[in-house]
């Protein structure tokens, strides 16, 4: 099985807790989906939280991972106020989802232009073979 994206992990935390699930439940919810490096730092986070630990030293057990680090940021809020945060992570997850999109076309417009110099090297010996050559023979006079 796969590991699930980002965005997807926020959409899943997002949907558990918009249900009612209290935030370390959701976690250790979560962890249970999460690839194998980090299913062992969302559990750690969400055994520290059941036990009450706050919230920077909970996330801080684990150290740096950039998938948990954004989870992290966008359950931050939600945990320091104790705001329902689903809505926050919906749009982090948007937010995320659009960053993505927009980095693909990016690449994909760069792409664009570094293919026209191999494209037209592979087609200007055709173009002058069967446009040029015949033409120029044409016009030669009958020897």
């Amino acid at each position: 099985m796969s590991a699930p994206d980002t965005a997807l992990m926020l959409d899943l935390l997002g949907a558990m807790i918009q249900s009612g699930t209290s935030l370390p439940a959701a976690v250790a919810t979560l962890a249970q989906v999460a690839e194998a490096g980090s299913r062992e730092r969302l559990d750690k986070v969400a055994s520290a939280l059941q036990l009450g630990t706050e919230w920077h030293t909970a996330w801080g057990l684990v150290g740096r991972d950039t998938r948990l680090d954004e989870i992290q940021e966008a359950l931050r809020f939600g945990a320091a106020t104790g705001a329902p945060s689903a809505a926050i992570l919906y749009a982090q997850a948007d937010q995320l989802r659009r960053r993505r999109r927009q980095e693909a076309e990016r690449r994909a417009a760069t792409l664009g232009t570094r293919l026209v110099l191999p494209l037209g090297l592979c087609a200007l010996p055709s173009f002058i073979s069967l446009g040029i050559v015949p033409v120029l023979i044409s016009l030669l006079p009958d020897l």
